[in-house]
């Protein structure tokens, strides 16, 4: 696979298709990557094409506390524990006995060692409940704390990636 253009990094998977063009060119052995460190997503000569290509963004199996509480909740409401178990750039799984809705939005902040500061998560909409399961879009996050999401991740995935 072709390094990212934008970040020069190697950590691109292909993504899904997206109208008649790029369907065209899959003809021509032309596709659609995603970085999964930066998130652009650009087109390049595919050697193997991968026809099911699932989620654009790996996610990565982790244990991680997080702490989290609906959005519109006073600032001083508990929060509520649970694991990320499952962890990409732009979401995560949440496991947890506390039930939420599809559609709800919630603020989070989980810890990735114990000499760094939780990375705080702003606003993540709930879209799926699965039992205990809860899958997580991130749709507001700082600056900051996407850098520091970004680094975790790469350590992630150059990880995970080289155990593949």
């Amino acid at each position: 696979m072709p390094d990212c253009p934008q970040c020069e990094m190697w950590l691109v998977r292909q993504a899904p298709r997206q109208g008649v063009l790029e369907h065209l060119l899959c003809c021509l052995g032309v596709g659609p990557l995603r970085c999964q460190l930066c998130t652009h997503r650009f087109l390049a000569v595919l050697w193997q094409v991968n026809h099911r290509t699932g989620r654009e963004y790996e996610r990565i199996p982790v244990q991680y506390p997080v702490y989290f509480r609906p959005t519109f909740a006073k600032a001083d409401a508990q929060p509520v524990q649970g694991t990320i178990s499952a962890l990409s750039i732009r979401g995560c799984t949440i496991t947890t006995r506390v039930s939420v809705q599809k559609g709800d939005c919630l603020c989070l902040q989980f810890e990735v060692s114990d000499q760094d500061s939780p990375i705080q998560i702003d606003a993540a909409k709930v879209r799926t409940v699965n039992g205990t399961r809860i899958g997580l879009m991130f749709s507001r996050i700082r600056p900051e704390e996407e850098a520091r999401l970004r680094q975790q991740m790469l350590l992630l995935l150059q990880h995970h990636m080289g155990d593949s």
